[in-house]
């Protein structure tokens, strides 16, 4: 099995990226940001390492370009260096001043929730995620996690001590042409997470729409969907003039409802061909709401977050305000 945690890119040449995810959010829910440390391969083979940073409070994003002799990383467990920045799972250490700002400080994680993986269930993908040469590999390292510790943002302190956390990574050639994300952990109901993404998925010169979802209160419900296991996303609809998107996951163990709306959003660059050339949106306080159901219908959880993350990229041929299926 894959560890998809540990950098993957050791032998790549050219067309290539990696990126870890970070998401935290305080106690006080007044602070939240995302913090991605990642390294790039453009089709020429030129090299570079980057740490890009969104803010919540205020949609500023923030792109910090390293040299490649910077990154540092090994492949037999999560462990990335860039300059004087650190990033593994028990935590991140920021030492960046460049003249795009400056970020520093130091958060470490404990009461780690992973994802959970095995045999049957090798990642987030299923067995996508072990087919080669999918453009885009997706994985999610820590579904929840607490949080320890100060960052100061551009002279601002944010403290994160109590805070709760998420990790996810992807790696490949180019983020899907089109595509959605959610992803929620903050539930007024309880500790909860949501994951949900669609894509159409380029594949042996065709194409196809595919998704997965996962649910888990941490306790005693856990719920997977996906094009992999016979699942079906049904009343999906998306309209990216008003930022919202909903739809209704059927699959073998019941059905959950979920809705979301996009809130102010900042501007991250994303990989094509390894180019870090292309901009999209992220919202890290999306309102998101779920509604999960027995095959009884007896409703299982149901509850709302307001700080949740939120990606909606459409390409060209399908940049209507209003796409459904």
């Amino acid at each position: 099995m894959i560890k998809q945690a540990v950098f993957q890119g050791k032998n790549k040449k050219r067309r290539y990226f990696e990126g870890w995810y970070y998401k935290c959010i305080s106690a006080d829910r007044k602070h939240a940001i995302a913090i991605i440390p990642g390294m790039a391969i453009d089709p020429q083979g030129n090299k570079q390492a980057f740490i890009q940073v969104i803010n919540a409070a205020n949609g500023k994003t923030w792109y910090h370009p390293f040299p490649y002799f910077e990154f540092k990383a090994r492949t037999d467990e999560f462990d990335v260096e860039i300059e004087n920045n650190a990033f593994n799972a028990q935590g991140l250490s920021l030492n960046v001043d460049t003249k795009e700002g400056s970020i520093k400080g130091r958060l470490t994680f404990d009461e780690i929730h992973p994802f959970p993986r095995g045999p049957k269930h090798p990642g987030i993908m299923g067995p996508f995620g072990v087919i080669p040469f999918m453009e885009c590999y997706h994985a999610i390292l820590h579904l929840y996690h607490e949080i320890k510790g100060v960052i100061e943002l551009d002279g601002e302190l944010l403290d994160f001590n109590g805070g709760v956390g998420y990790i996810e990574k992807d790696y490949g050639r180019s983020f899907p042409k089109t595509y959605l994300w959610l992803q929620a952990s903050h539930f007024a109901g309880g500790n909860a997470s949501f994951v949900f993404s669609r894509a159409n998925i380029p594949f042996l010169g065709l194409e196809f729409p595919g998704f997965f979802a996962y649910f888990t209160d941490f306790k005693t419900i856990t719920r997977r969907f996906a094009t992999y296991n016979f699942s079906r996303l049904e009343k999906w609809e998306v309209d990216t003039e008003k930022g919202t998107c909903a739809g209704v996951l059927e699959g073998p163990n019941g059905s959950l409802a979920f809705s979301a709306l996009m809130n102010s959003g900042g501007r991250l660059r994303a990989p094509v061909d390894g180019l870090m050339d292309r901009e999209i949106i992220e919202s890290i306080t999306a309102k998101v709401w779920v509604c999960l159901t027995n095959n009884q219908g007896v409703v299982l959880f149901e509850s709302a977050s307001n700080e949740a993350g939120m990606e909606i990229c459409l390409d060209d041929q399908v940049a209507s305000n209003k796409e459904s299926e």
